[in-house]
């Protein structure tokens, strides 16, 4: 272990000193020809791979879960020994290579193949570098990758820190080289990208166009490049961006009409637009004759007149310019066809806001946070999004300004960090804000007034706001401890039952109101009930997928640490209907899946993994610990993790495993009572590997009840019965009270210190016994056991 953490330490150095990380090939030396070995990964057409080092380890990643991968082996040589490990949505695979063999890893037709390059030449392919050829944006980073599979994130294996990893579907030739940047450096790799994101800010996707890299805070850093302002716009619309010139709020009245030419579909679709119409400005733009389609920026034609040099100029420069124009008229009407779609509910025709061009210019990322919160995705990236472009949207037209507005404030208040709320205020003294207000008071600490308002809403003329208001209500009171868990969950079933409501209960409020409610009932200790409700929630804008996951952990955490919920007594269960073990368990793994990866499922996993343990269900528990040590980031929790998994292997016999896992678990700064239990375990893995001598040495300081248990155990099987009596004797002197009843254990401990004795021929310890004990009970079986020991006794005096 020592050595793996002096090779993190120099890779880590090494790292810290360059501009340009060390290529691949050169970071640790070549492996002999002797030492060539290769594994095959079975992976099929539609799975995408990464494959980098991580400190002495090499790391595979797929972006599919594949258990059949799960006892996965190679030859008798490198990659005799790969750790696999399967998560939700990915599977990990990785090999301890501390000398850093030069290797490839190049696509088979029945999966990749990883193998020792003894020729020299690190790598899979002549190919172009996926990420050594970015693209700078205005705001964002692209990498043309055009086969990339899911971005995920996970902590680095070695470091914790936070790797956004781009896999690819087919061969790239990887990233030779790193490169370090402002917030985030990219790692060298063999396969797909991968982005080491030093800030929190920094996020990763994929796009049609590639994977795209950008910052997102209220200030984000500057990734990317600076937004050019558009020539041709005038002076006052330049001054707002260009959402202005694609969506027409230039001219007075709306669209960019010129005066000299008649108005285009482009223009009539943008006045429409303007005036708060978008499914009609939809209408206009899907009926755009093929013929009045905008030309790309590639179709600039040639004069075929050559007759003078000066001419054909001059017909070049004509061509040219009409090519511009019908560029930027494209562009334009591909951005407002997709904010239009979005306004008028047709999210599946709005990704592009999303894509590489419009989704991180300073201009038009607050569509993009438009786009994510109406369909869904992470709450934290729309919200901050639509918090940092609040004033940009309340400078469009009021038209369009009262279908986006209200609903985005809304939003921010019920899910943006407290930074981003901020940037709410001054709201426009308007009815359509009355509901984020209300919000924002509840966040403010002002319960009383946000009540007042709430209730005020409930009698809206709008059945949505005040469905919502109904809802938000019943969690405030809740909240503040008005409202007893189980009444509230009954008041959102009345409120999901909707009798005496003028009008149908609208999704968004029905999707908000059940999340509420499954809150209600894992806070009444019904968890049964609340997963039942959240199993009817889909991620929408009411309730993103984030908050789902999030609300989803919080009912796991309570069946799996029961202590932890709202009303418990103090050590245990608030549970209404106490389950029985195997109900738990069925319920955590069926709903497990609903919870995103990260140092918070880890945390999870490690207390369903000793559930899983208790119940002797070595298998699940194996993997449940595994995950568990791949997904935090803290070295003590990933630490105590490894020495959980080591613990579960040791009881399948799974030695390779243990080992393993003790090697990752070993950390200078780990507590002492964590680094005692890892040295403990150590000893039981040399034991059971036959090695009682090393056991020995690894516990000779180990005075902990478990290392004496293991000591003892190791003398006795060697039949070294007068240290097994010492050690013995020590764990009974401070576990055998003086008087008093004896425990089942208690009298297991004392028989099997008299045993050692006798076999020790130790007659003062057993005389010692014999009056410690002072006639209390062994057991029937173990008292005339000790009767007949104490008899063999040779009398040493009358008084014997």
């Amino acid at each position: 272990m020592m050595r793996r953490a002096a090779a993190c330490l120099v890779l880590m150095q090494g790292v810290a000193a360059q501009t340009v990380l060390s290529p691949l090939r050169v970071a640790y030396g070549a492996v002999p020809p002797s030492a060539h070995a290769s594994l095959l990964l079975p992976f099929d057409a539609r799975t995408a791979v990464a494959a980098f080092w991580s400190g002495p380890d090499f790391v595979v990643v797929a972006d599919q879960p594949l258990p059949a991968l799960s006892h996965l082996s190679g030859d008798h040589g490198l990659f005799s020994s790969p750790d696999v490990t399967v998560l939700e949505r990915a599977t990990v695979i990785r090999l301890y290579l501390p000398a850093h063999p030069q290797l490839s890893f190049s696509r088979q037709s029945d999966g990749w193949i990883l193998q020792t390059d003894v020729s020299g030449h690190a790598g899979a392919s002549s190919a172009p570098s996926a990420g050594s050829m970015p693209v700078f944006m205005p705001g964002a980073v692209l990498f043309p990758q055009k086969q990339a599979g899911r971005v995920l994130m996970l902590p680095d294996p070695v470091s914790g820190q936070r790797l956004l990893i781009a896999p690819s579907l087919g061969v790239t030739g990887g990233v030779p080289q790193g490169r370090r940047a402002e917030g985030y450096s990219i790692r060298p790799s063999l396969e797909g990208l991968v982005i080491a994101a030093d800030s929190p800010q920094i996020a990763l996707r994929g796009t049609a166009e590639g994977v795209v890299l950008d910052a997102v805070a209220l200030e984000p850093l500057p990734v990317g490049e600076k937004e050019a302002p558009s020539a041709s716009a005038s002076a006052s619309v330049a001054m707002h961006g260009a959402d202005w010139v694609w969506l027409g709020f230039g001219a007075a009245g709306g669209g960019q009409k010129a005066s000299s030419r008649q108005p285009s579909r482009l223009d009539s679709a943008q006045a429409a637009f303007a005036s708060g119409q978008p499914w009609q400005a939809l209408r206009v733009l899907d009926r755009t004759p093929a013929s009045e389609a905008p030309a790309t920026s590639t179709s600039t034609s040639t004069s075929t007149s050559t007759s003078t040099s000066t001419s054909t100029s001059t017909s070049t420069s004509t061509s040219t310019s009409k090519a511009a124009r019908n560029d930027t008229a494209q562009i334009a009407g591909t951005f407002l066809h997709a904010a239009a779609s979005l306004l008028a509910g047709h999210t599946g025709q709005a990704q592009d806001l999303n894509d590489a061009r419009f989704g991180d210019a300073p201009a038009t990322r607050v569509w993009r946070g438009l786009y994510l919160m109406q369909t869904g995705q992470n709450s934290q990236t729309a919200s901050t999004l639509l918090a940092a472009g609040f004033a940009q949207m309340q400078a469009y037209p009021a038209a369009v300004r009262a279908l986006m507005v209200p609903q985005a404030a809304t939003y921010v208040a019920r899910f943006g960090d407290a930074a981003s709320a901020a940037l709410l205020d001054p709201q426009p003294d308007e009815s359509a804000y009355d509901l984020a207000r209300a919000l924002l008071q509840a966040r403010a600490g002002l319960a009383e007034t946000a009540r007042v308002a709430l209730e005020n809403l409930t009698a809206s003329s709008s059945a949505q706001t005040a469905a919502y208001a109904r809802a938000a209500l019943v969690g405030l009171m809740l909240e503040k401890d008005m409202l007893a868990p189980a009444t509230a969950a009954e008041a959102y079933g009345k409120l999901l039952e909707n009798e005496g409501q003028p009008a149908a209960l609208p999704s968004g409020p029905k999707a908000t109101i059940r999340l509420g409610q499954a809150h209600a009932f894992a806070l009444a200790g019904q968890p049964q009930a609340a997963l039942a409700v959240l199993d009817r929630v889909l991620a929408g804008p009411d309730v993103p997928e984030d908050v789902l996951s999030s609300a989803y952990l919080a009912i796991l955490r309570g069946l799996v640490f029961p202590e932890t919920v709202r009303g418990a007594p103090a050590g245990g269960a608030a549970l209404a209907a106490p389950l029985s073990a195997a109900d738990r368990i069925g319920l955590i793994a069926a709903h497990l899946p609903h919870v995103e990866d990260g140092p918070a499922k880890a945390k999870l996993l490690a207390g369903y993994g000793r559930l899983l343990l208790a119940d002797g269900r070595l298998d699940a528990a194996l993997a449940a610990f595994g995950q568990a040590a791949l997904l935090q980031d803290n070295p003590v929790a990933k630490a105590d993790a490894e020495d959980l998994l080591a613990q579960a292997a040791l009881q399948a016999h799974r030695l390779d495993v243990a080992q393993r896992a003790l090697d990752r678990a070993r950390h200078p700064g780990l507590p002492e009572d964590l680094a005692t239990q890892c040295a403990y375990d150590a000893a039981r893995l040399t034991v059971a590997l036959g090695e009682p001598d090393r056991a020995l040495s690894l516990l000779e300081r180990d005075e902990t009840d478990a290392g004496l248990e293991l000591r003892g155990q190791v003398y006795e099987a060697q039949k070294r019965w007068p240290e097994a009596v010492l050690v013995m004797g020590r764990l009974a002197t401070r576990s055998v009270p003086e008087d008093g009843v004896l425990t089942e254990p208690q009298q297991e401990l004392v028989s099997r210190l008299a045993t050692d004795a006798a076999a020790a021929q130790d007659s003062a310890t057993l005389l010692r016994l014999k009056g410690w004990l002072a006639g209390r009970t062994l057991g029937a079986e173990r008292d005339e056991r000790f009767a007949m020991q104490i008899r063999s006794i040779k009398p040493l005096s009358p008084a014997h």
